[in-house]
């Protein structure tokens, strides 16, 4: 379901389309709309935008007032699942089309929190079993971590006021109420007014009420952290272990912290192919119900078949190695960790935006068959649960 304004058609095609050069397959989806212009997201500015009727953006392009004042542009879409980088008010005042792509990248994200947590729980000697999870949060990403690691047998502690107003029935936690956990797992959106704002709002009291040792993941937005406050506690000699995908101020973030985590990304945690060119999709539909055009285009003749295909595995492989095997043989959080590093130390800032304007394609869960014998049913139940094939 798309999460937008209702939308009426304003142009016959064709249109004249400016979309983000980060946007896959941008050109081959939009074609039959129009004539498309690709152009770098971050640092966007009025006078690249010519004469474009509609704006395809990613999380890096501030689309406001500023942006768009005087231009032609009547229709807007995010290839992301958070709006925060969009003034949607001032779009509808100005009877703007609107679309994002709310869970696009959702399983792409919880793949790379499940992952991160089971390099984490190793790192300490434990298995992932071993840990108690809070997860701040509970939407499209949240609720499919819940769910992965649920399956897998973790103990999890939901935490999310907006949600526990609207129903009653679930063990809804307060915050204070999960700080005993091994682990602390944030997907929340970014806002910054109402009585649930999350601008900052894990501050120095939070970091400072986790238990030593606590692992802390966002996967959210740079900015639900107060970046200063946690550095402080750090400075105190608190042992914290932290896997952060995103960051205060990107692109130029902080480079003492990044040394100061245990895994490190570039923002990518949603950036599997799969993910990309969702969102892709999402919002040319939009596009099309907006123009009133039928789509013709569509992921299956672009997205290729998984390089690894299958996997089989013995009847004496143990449990848990066959699915860490099958985790890492997709994705290896510690190999972004790398790059990141030494993105920060030769190249700050314009780094950053390389290693997400470069980054390698990855496939999800769901593009590699895995066989095990029969009768590993608590195997089989637990590989379909993170979303492997059989």
């Amino acid at each position: 379901m798309l999460i937008g304004f209702p939308l009426q058609p304003i142009h016959a095609p064709p249109m004249r389309i400016l979309a983000d050069e980060n946007i896959p397959f941008v050109r081959e989806a939009f074609a039959s709309l129009g004539e498309v212009r690709t152009i770098a997201g971050r640092g966007m500015t009025p006078d690249q935008l010519g004469n474009a009727d509609m704006l395809l953006v990613r999380s890096v392009t501030r689309v406001d007032e500023a942006l768009l004042a005087g231009s032609n542009v009547q229709f807007v879409a995010t290839a992301t699942i958070g709006v925060d980088h969009v003034s949607t008010q001032w779009l509808t005042q100005q009877g703007i089309g609107f679309a994002s792509a709310p869970g696009s990248n959702a399983i792409s994200a919880a793949e790379y929190v499940v992952t991160s947590l089971w390099l984490m729980a190793q790192r300490q000697g434990r298995v992932l079993q071993d840990l108690r999870v809070a997860i701040i949060g509970c939407g499209n990403v949240g609720s499919r971590v819940f769910n992965r690691l649920e399956a897998l047998g973790v103990e999890c502690l939901v935490n999310d006021p907006p949600r526990s107003e609207l129903d009653a029935d679930y063990d809804y936690r307060q915050l204070h109420e999960c700080l005993d956990c091994d682990a602390f797992c944030v997907h929340v959106p970014l806002t910054t007014a109402g009585p649930h704002a999350t601008l900052r709002f894990l501050d120095h009291d939070f970091f400072e009420a986790l238990p030593e040792g606590a692992i802390f993941l966002n996967a959210a937005r740079g900015s639900v952290v107060d970046e200063a406050a946690l550095s402080k506690i750090l400075d105190t000699g608190k042992a914290l272990n932290l896997v952060l995908d995103v960051w205060a101020n990107e692109p130029n973030i902080d480079e003492r912290l990044v040394q100061r985590v245990q895994i490190g990304t570039a923002h990518i945690a949603g950036y599997s192919l799969d993910g990309k060119v969702r969102g892709t999709e999402l919002i040319y539909r939009a596009a099309c119900a907006h123009l009133g055009a039928a789509p013709s285009w569509s992921p299956d003749q672009v997205l290729p078949e998984s390089w690894l295909g299958e996997m089989r595995f013995g009847p004496t492989a143990d449990d848990d190695q066959v699915i860490q095997t099958a985790m890492l043989a997709l994705y290896d959080p510690r190999q972004d960790d790398a790059r990141l590093r030494i993105a920060v130390q030769t190249n700050p800032g314009n780094g950053f935006d390389r290693l997400r304007r470069e980054y390698p394609p990855r496939r999800e869960f769901n593009s590699l068959r895995v066989v095990v014998p029969a009768g590993r049913s608590a195997l089989r139940a637990r590989l379909d649960a993170l979303g492997f094939k059989s």
